[in-house]
């Protein structure tokens, strides 16, 4: 439990994902428009983001690391640009992520830390921000889309080929909802990178990620995240505090 809470807290810090509240569902019947212009399916997809102001919920989260497997469920809270919440049973430990810092702490070896998403960046093997984790919860490509971009299609993704300053990514764009099914990304600088792939549930009147996986390009590891019970726009707050005593992780 102690391991499964170091390696969950530091990933999630940088990638939890959402929501259940009803039947996992498909947005993949309509078909490819063999016609479609990068700008379109850009727009179209832009238009995809979901309208809402907190979100509340659990998510069960399982971690593969070679032999080892571990299940944990935590308690989940969103406010639309401004916080990322994850507490775990009893506040065992609990994750906290602003546009400013990400900061998480564990009880179980009475550890935390607070600082800016380099450590989360390094974690991941590609650079990230805020934003850039909102999204991903969110079903959203992880970095803007750009016209410079390459599209490609086959009969069930169209296919975006995006450069960033800090990575490449390759994200398959769902056709009958676009939305991100999967991404894969490469750190232009270390070559390290993930892929993932998410499947979408709706939730009242919004479409949102049912779960998510995630593999490591490079390390043997591997998150899947199952998201249940989730609320739109219910009163939120984000009780943390560091407990005294705590020994901080260094960058």
């Amino acid at each position: 439990m102690k391991y499964l809470f170091l390696k969950i807290l530091y990933f999630l810090c940088f990638i939890i994902i959402l929501w259940g509240c009803k039947p996992k569902m498909a947005i993949t019947s309509s078909s490819i428009d063999s016609k479609i212009k990068l700008k379109e399916v850009i727009r179209a997809h832009q238009a995809t983001f979901p309208n809402f102001k907190t979100l509340s919920g659990s998510v069960t989260t399982t971690y593969k690391n070679g032999k080892d497997e571990q299940t944990v469920t935590l308690s989940f809270r969103m406010e639309k640009d401004k916080a990322i919440w994850l507490s775990a049973p009893l506040g065992i430990a609990k994750v906290y992520i602003t546009p400013q810092k990400a900061s998480f702490y564990n009880k179980l070896d009475n550890t935390h830390f607070e600082g800016d998403f380099s450590y989360i960046s390094n974690l991941l093997g590609f650079s990230v921000d805020f934003q850039n984790l909102q999204n991903l919860l969110l079903g959203q490509t992880i970095y803007p889309l750009t016209a410079q971009g390459d599209l490609q299609m086959n009969e069930h993704f169209y296919f975006l080929n995006q450069s960033q300053a800090t990575a490449s990514i390759r994200y398959g764009i769902i056709p009958g909802g676009f939305r991100v099914g999967f991404f894969e990304v490469t750190d232009s600088k270390t070559a390290l990178g993930a892929k993932g792939e998410i499947s979408y549930q709706q939730v009242e009147n919004q479409i949102l990620p049912s779960i998510l996986q995630i593999e490591s390009l490079n390390q043997e590891m591997n998150i899947r995240m199952d998201f249940k019970n989730i609320q739109l726009n219910s009163k939120v707050n984000f009780p943390y505090r560091i407990p005294s005593g705590s020994k901080a992780i260094n960058n």
